[in-house]
């Protein structure tokens, strides 16, 4: 089966078709892939439908789409067959992941418009944190409260997480269920998930994509009370400081330079104070994390560095591990220079854990898991 996978950021489209013989067989070939950036910026397409309309209009020979959807609430966990009524359900959620269910629910319409009749299918990054403990995954709010409004911790970037666990376990030759492993998947969206023998137990992000780490335009993090504060001083609605969390603050925010990690550090070896504040709350806010998930595993075999900062950035990873050599963390200097981009270790000989980058493959998760639904319902 040939499927076309779509995988939506919050200003990026990439798009792969892909050939699998079976669901329990390793991908094929790759017969096409591609990214749309600048989404919605100057010089890039004015949003996600024209550009899904785009690769449609070049891209033939497929039959299914897939697409990674971020956010699947309360109701969807498992790989999903689209039709009218869920796309319905999953608009509904918007509200609590403004930044990325809407560009992929736009790019779905657009191939629905495009491909009358043909299989759809989403895969939700939600997904493969649903069987964290409930000290993980809830709040301390009133439960039925919680349960009223479907308020829970969530996580995401679940695919990336289980490619990144699996292409750990196939490198080391051994059964996903033998590690214990924290992964960070750093890029403009980034989070931290504590992987105990196949399975998510933690993750930083939660309710939103908005909880956990410093990312490119996201706070992460803080004080919930600063939410009506700002909205009081400012005299602006709670809306608009979420807004401004989401899309006005992280690495953006701070710097006052860019989003983008390697553009903050450009400016900050320059010399620029704001731009090196940020990487600094960046690289503290994560070491934080690697230090509480190594406390919650109870120890570890590895740590996982992935994304676009995790693959490229060998500063930021050196940053993040400083520090932490009292917990068996032992970075090699030259191992991680060399490596910026691409797999491998960059720990030293005789670190107690292991420090790896690893490249995440969501698009053949995504095929995978739609080729496994679609053989099912024939």
């Amino acid at each position: 089966m040939r499927v076309l996978v779509f995988n939506a950021g919050s200003s990026s489209l990439k798009h792969r078709v892909i050939e699998f013989a079976s669901h329990r067989e390793p991908p094929g070939a790759v017969l096409a892939s591609g990214i749309v950036e600048r989404i919605g910026e100057s010089g890039g397409p004015p949003d996600h439908a024209s550009a899904a309309r785009a690769v449609l209009s070049k891209t033939s020979g497929f039959e299914a789409v897939a697409h990674r959807v971020v956010h699947g609430g309360e109701r969807f966990a498992e790989p999903l067959l689209l039709d009218e009524a869920t796309l319905r359900e999953l608009e509904a959620l918007d509200e609590i992941a403004p930044l990325h269910n809407a560009p992929a629910l736009a790019v779905v319409r657009e191939c629905r418009r495009a491909l009358p009749g043909g299989p759809q299918v989403a895969v939700f990054d939600t997904a493969f944190h649903r069987g964290m403990p409930e000290r993980a995954s809830a709040y301390a709010i009133p439960p039925d409260l919680a349960a009223r409004h479907g308020i829970r911790r969530f996580g995401f970037h679940g695919i990336a997480y289980r490619s990144m666990m699996e292409r750990y376990a196939a490198a080391r030759g051994r059964p996903e269920a033998e590690f214990r492993l924290v992964a960070l998947h750093l890029g403009n969206g980034a989070s931290i998930c504590a992987i105990d023998r196949g399975r998510s137990v933690d993750t930083s992000m939660g309710f939103t994509p908005l909880e956990g780490l410093v990312m490119g335009t996201r706070s992460g993090d803080l004080d919930p009370a600063l939410v009506p504060y700002l909205a009081r001083r400012e005299g602006v609605s709670a809306e608009d400081v979420v807004r401004l969390l989401n899309e006005r603050s992280g690495l953006a925010g701070v710097s006052g330079v860019s989003r983008d990690a390697r553009e903050v550090e450009r400016a900050a070896d320059s010399g620029e104070a704001r731009a090196r504040l940020a990487l600094d709350l960046f690289a503290y806010r994560a070491r934080k994390f690697v230090g509480s998930y190594l406390a919650v595993l109870g120890g570890a075999d590895a740590v996982l560095f992935g994304g676009g900062i995790g693959e490229h950035s060998p500063s930021i990873r050196a940053a993040i591990v400083d520090g932490l050599e009292e917990l068996g963390l032992r970075l090699d200097p030259a191992r991680n220079r060399a490596l910026r981009g691409g797999e491998g270790r960059i720990s030293a000989e005789g670190s107690k854990v292991e420090i790896r980058v690893v490249t995440a493959d969501e698009e053949s998760i995504i095929a995978r898991d739609a080729v496994a639904l679609l053989t099912e319902k024939s």
